[in-house]
């Protein structure tokens, strides 16, 4: 998921935004009981299996239950969501931080991090490391130091994924440098391993595990045992949308909560198994248009069910960003997360029950 893209995508996403707006999209407030009653909230989403809190809170009836009426935006990434949220022309987004997404705000794009949108705790590396199935059954690749001079597929550069890649490099005694980096979008990996144009990558779900039904790559290595916790996705409001729309923002917050819970409450063992998983699979592969029997399989992306973003771990990668010498401005990680629309919702809501999980 890239944050930098050029100006005519940027601007072509934008005109697209205005496009769906004006067809009845803008926010707009209804006579009616309760402080969000009627408002409407626009939401950039990529029809991925990390969207799942936003499509349980939708049909649950969740964001209903806050006055809210909310509209789905389609993207091609979320990369793309980044201009109309700084125009604001989008009231919600999400995505993975990265140096371009620093950028945009050192340039007064106004963007705040509110949630946890993907994170890889223990059991929940939804992005393995692969390397083709011919490299590791020769022998040729069995640890992470075979893959020095190797091409190595990320979905973009100067991503969070760009810092996942280096500390598991690391551990092999390897720099980032070592290996011969091809930027391809996630969709990408499976064709590119099966006609060998990569040798190795980080390739999220569900492409790894297709890469595997397909007998074209395996999983060499898991994330979290080198970098527990990452924080891979987070959940975006615009600058106006948090300024001058704070009340809808907490509402909004409050039924992604609920959303958020549902779905972590229905994982075992980091995979959509658990008590209440029939009808995550049902809301999800509906709104996604994976198989059922496929998502059940993927190992998913974790949520927090307060919606706490691991800090440390934005730190880690903006340092990262900065050695790479990928920074353009002076936007920092602490003036970016606004934590205050997860407090208030956990403090409507109660703190999440464990033991529910």
């Amino acid at each position: 998921m890239r944050w930098a893209e050029g100006r005519t995508a940027a601007a072509s996403a934008s005109a697209a935004v205005l496009v769906l707006l004006a067809t009845g999209c803008a926010r707009q407030t209804a006579a009616g009981g309760g402080e969000c009653q009627g408002k409407t909230v626009s939401v950039g989403v990529t029809r991925s299996a990390s969207d799942a809190p936003l499509y349980v809170a939708q049909d649950k009836g969740y964001f209903a239950g806050q006055g809210l009426k909310v509209r789905f935006l389609p993207f091609d990434s979320a990369a793309k969501m980044i201009a109309p949220l700084g125009a604001g022309q989008l009231d919600v987004g999400a995505g993975a931080p990265s140096a371009g997404f620093y950028n945009a705000v050192a340039r007064e794009v106004k963007l705040r991090i509110v949630a946890d949108k993907g994170s890889m705790p223990k059991d929940h590396g939804y992005m393995p490391l692969m390397v083709r199935k011919d490299l590791y059954d020769s022998g040729r690749v069995r640890t992470i130091s075979d893959l020095k001079g190797l091409k190595f597929a990320e979905p973009a550069q100067a991503t969070a994924t760009s810092n996942t890649a280096a500390v598991m490099l690391k551990s092999g005694g390897l720099a980032y440098g070592d290996v011969k980096h091809e930027f391809l979008g996630f969709s990408e990996h499976v064709t590119a391993y099966g006609n060998k144009a990569v040798d190795a990558g980080l390739t999220t779900e569900p492409s790894a595990s297709i890469a595997e039904k397909r007998g074209v790559a395996v999983r060499l290595a898991t994330p979290p045992d080198f970098y527990p916790n990452q924080q891979l996705a987070v959940v975006l409001y615009g600058g106006g949308f948090a300024a001058e729309d704070s009340k809808a923002g907490v509402c909004f917050m409050t039924a992604y909560l609920q959303g958020a819970r549902d779905y972590v409450s229905a994982m075992s063992g980091g995979k959509v198994t658990g008590r209440g998983s029939d009808d995550i699979v049902r809301i999800v592969t509906k709104a996604t248009g994976l198989d059922p029997e496929l998502y059940r399989s993927l190992v998913a992306n974790y949520v927090h069910p307060d919606g706490r973003v691991d800090v440390t771990s934005l730190r880690r990668d903006h340092d990262f960003f900065e050695e790479q010498g990928w920074m353009e401005g002076k936007a920092s990680v602490d003036d970016l997360v606004d934590p205050s629309f997860a407090e208030a919702a956990v403090k409507k809501l109660g703190p999440h029950d464990t033991s529910a999980s």
